[in-house]
């Protein structure tokens, strides 16, 4: 009789154990972060007010790429609004919009300008970042 209990009870641990298992799998794909492949910026408006566009790829495997197409993976950069700051800044300030693309096809956009006074110290970081290392016009800076 306790051969059979601990059977029994060996039987229903392991199919309990399974049956855990197996959501928090399924939780951890769902949860798994992006992996971000392109980072575009553009600048415009100014005093002369010509666009400049930026942009890294995952091709470019230096430090500071890697560093960029990891923040803008992160959870706190995919919950950024769409916009921060007036939509139509007026007087020779820059807007930017940044555009990223993620490996499963995703895109995030972000506006903001220098108007702006809520933007998030992240996105700061990600716009100047993409302006010293990303490649302008077909140049590599």
């Amino acid at each position: 009789m306790f051969r059979r209990m601990f059977v029994a009870l060996a039987l229903v641990l392991g199919i309990a154990a399974t049956a855990l298992a197996t959501p928090a799998t399924a939780a951890t794909a769902e949860t798994q972060a992006p992996v971000a492949t392109r980072v575009d910026l553009l600048r415009q408006g100014g005093i002369i007010g010509i666009p400049v566009k930026w942009h890294v790829t995952d091709a470019d495997t230096s430090p500071e790429a890697v560093r960029l197409l990891n923040a803008v993976a992160t959870p706190e950069f995919l919950a950024l609004k769409p916009i921060y700051g007036p939509e139509n800044p007026c007087c020779d300030f820059f807007t930017y919009t940044l555009r990223v693309t993620y490996s499963d096809g995703r895109v995030k956009r972000v506006f903001t300008s220098d108007l702006a006074e809520d933007v998030p110290p992240l996105l700061t970081a990600v716009i100047r970042l993409t302006q010293k290392i990303g490649v302008e016009d077909g140049v590599s800076k």
